[in-house]
């Protein structure tokens, strides 16, 4: 793996790691609360990560379909949605209902597998600096991607661990 790739790799998966220890013991009203009307939920907030690193990596870099359709979690989470909850209102968000973490975590796994072996094994150099042709980031390069998966993981990981701190701390 070249290092550039490593390093997005790493940082992908010390998200997830710590997105893992942020989730340990808390409940469904944990998962479920939002501070205000207008705030994400931490259930909503996990789905939105996993579908986000599954739609970059799978369906823009690749070209590929997403692990979402091609394993049907779409359906084995009860989730009517098809998009990744970008540009979603309040009003859609809440109407999803509950979100079964659990099983939204069983899906995440295998899309970080999958992101990690296209890092080992096929991510070329000449990916990074490829013009993507995607709708919706028409003219990015496979870098700008790749930043931009790193920064929207971050930047839900980082909500979720202060949502959780303001519920019970972090370490409780």
């Amino acid at each position: 793996m070249r290092p550039f790739i490593q390093a997005i790799d790493s940082g992908v998966n010390e998200c997830f790691e710590k997105l893992n220890r942020a989730l340990d013991g808390l409940n469904e009203d944990e998962l479920r609360w939002r501070p205000t009307l207008e705030s994400n939920s931490i259930d909503w907030m996990v789905w939105h990560m996993a579908r986000v690193e599954d739609n970059l990596v799978n369906v823009v870099l690749q070209n590929h379909g997403a692990i979402w359709e091609r394993d049907s979690w779409r359906e084995r989470l009860g989730i009517a949605h098809a998009g990744a909850g970008a540009g979603m209102t309040m009003d859609e968000i809440r109407a999803m209902g509950w979100i079964d973490v659990p099983k939204v975590m069983e899906y995440y796994r295998s899309v970080r597998r999958a992101t990690s072996d296209y890092f080992e094994d096929s991510m070329l150099e000449e990916d990074l600096s490829r013009v993507i042709e995607h709708t919706n980031f028409r003219g990015w390069t496979g870098a700008g991607i790749l930043g931009r998966l790193l920064c929207e993981e971050a930047e839900h990981l980082g909500q979720i661990e202060y949502l959780r701190g303001m519920m019970r701390g972090l370490n409780k």
